[in-house]
């Protein structure tokens, strides 16, 4: 039986819609533009058996994004290029008030600002190049203009790997200089994909900063991990069509498809994902799920298209397929917006909603004015008095 609290946020969710691109703040990436569906909306979960709490110490913290009153920024007629306030609560208690808009060189877009744990962290680019803020306070700057995949403060220090808007590679940067430069190349990964986590395409694994990319080399398409800045081939193939390579828990997995066939290696294990050739997978990411190395993403078998959790000759089906799917390890939530034209709140991008004890929490921003922004988690409710939007929700869990 579902978990009733998820329930609940099927209901909520269901008035809720994607507005980038319709509100313009800023310049947005392809992956951020999550594709419609017929479903009504809402959310669903596996038989995860979350009816246990989160922990007594958990903590949410929520962004938001504000305006003066005489501005209507659902209409967004500056296009984002207005000065702005951006807050992080602590539950209901103003933790952060930054400053923000064109002369503090802080975005307005959601997209732009990304919350983890209680820091909210800023990327802004114009013709001076790019700035990183945390909690407004610049972290690091260079002279190109970068749109960034991944982004990770470890040990006090900033790495960051972006896409140049001039290129079509990459550079991987620590404390702002460029440590890796891939002239032509894709990353695994990004702040918007199913399988990664608030630091996108970047991740901690075995205690080094990690994210992986594939690359041409030799005539061959070459996948590479990178830990602490040093690049290392793990597969090639001229044929093989790559959709997530990541090392997990020292062990690198690799999803690709090759010959007609999709494959899941992790190490030396190969799990048959494909149930003998009949199920193709399109898109996803890897992922260990209930112990077991495990593809999140899209598929088809014979003439039928679907989405769900696949493992060995398995495959858990997400009804309806899902717009963001968030995965714990263990348990996992789907979330499907509504069409465009039947919506009545915002949901801006993946970083509105995480899981936490197996449960979601949601921060949704109602189109009336006569209603108030709000996160949701489980039974609570808590609504922000503002002239703006939620932006974001995240959590800490001491142990």
């Amino acid at each position: 039986m579902k978990n009733k609290y998820l329930l609940f946020s099927m209901i909520v969710l269901a008035g809720c819609t994607v507005i980038d691109p319709d509100l313009p703040m800023g310049e947005t990436r392809g992956d951020e533009h999550p594709s419609s569906s017929s479903s009504q909306g809402g959310d669903s979960s596996g038989d995860s058996g979350s009816d246990a709490p989160a922990r007594k110490d958990t903590t949410f913290y929520v962004s938001a994004v504000c305006f003066n009153q005489d501005y209507e920024w659902q209409r967004d007629t500056a296009f984002g290029a207005v000065a702005c306030t951006l807050k992080v609560f602590k539950g209901a208690i103003p933790l952060h008030i930054i400053p923000a808009g064109p002369e503090c060189r802080i975005s307005s877009s959601p997209h732009r600002n990304h919350l983890m744990g209680s820091s909210l962290f800023s990327e802004y680019a114009d013709s001076k190049g790019t700035v990183i803020k945390q909690d407004g306070r610049e972290i690091a700057s260079w002279p190109e203009r970068e749109s960034l995949m991944g982004l990770l403060v470890k040990d006090g220090v900033l790495h960051t790997v972006g896409a140049d808007y001039r290129s079509r590679g990459f550079c991987y940067r620590i404390g702002g200089k460029v440590v890796l430069k891939v002239e032509i190349g894709q990353v695994f990964g990004s702040f918007n994909k199913d399988t990664y986590g608030p630091s996108g395409a970047l991740y901690v694994d075995r205690g080094s900063v990690c994210f992986a990319y594939s690359a041409p080399l030799n005539g061959q398409r070459t996948a590479f991990i990178v830990k602490d800045g040093t690049a290392e081939p793990v597969a090639s193939g001229a044929t093989t069509e790559y959709l997530d390579v990541k090392q997990i828990d020292g062990t690198v997995a690799l999803l690709y498809n090759e010959s007609g066939r999709s494959w899941l290696k992790y190490g030396n294990y190969l799990p048959d994902i494909s149930c003998g050739g009949r199920r193709y997978w399109h898109d996803g990411g890897a992922i260990i799920y209930e112990g077991r190395p495990s593809v999140i993403g899209t598929y088809s078998v014979s003439y039928e298209t679907g989405m769900g959790i696949g493992w060995v000759n398995s495959v858990r089906v997400i009804p309806g397929g899902a717009d963001y799917v968030y995965c714990d390890g263990v348990h996992y939530a789907a979330v499907k917006l509504p069409y465009q034209g039947r919506d009545d709140c915002f949901f801006f991008n993946r970083g509105c909603a995480c899981l936490a004890g197996g449960d979601l929490a949601v921060v949704l921003t109602p189109k009336s004015p006569y209603y108030a922004p709000a996160f949701t988690y489980r039974d609570k409710k808590i609504e922000f008095s503002m002239h703006g939007f939620l932006s974001g929700v995240s959590f800490v869990a001491e142990e």
